[in-house]
């Protein structure tokens, strides 16, 4: 993969992303209270936010690719 200032973020994202995920199947599996609903809701937003920086960021970095903005 290309280097650009945009490439550390990536896998520190996709990690975080997946670790949303697994919390999220597991908070599912636990549904007992109205808590949990809104726990789920709080992991939801997260998950659409991580997920939102996560496209901007590759965005970028394939723009810097793109522009030459690589680092050697």
């Amino acid at each position: 993969m290309t280097e650009t200032r945009h490439s550390h973020a990536l896998p520190e994202l996709r990690f975080s992303l997946s670790l949303l995920y697994v919390g999220r199947v597991l908070l599912g599996m636990n549904k007992t209270t109205v808590l949990d609903d809104e726990r789920l809701t709080d992991v939801d937003e997260r998950i659409e936010a991580i997920t939102d920086e996560l496209v901007a960021t590759e965005l970028l970095h394939e723009a810097a690719v793109l522009a030459g903005d690589v680092i050697d």
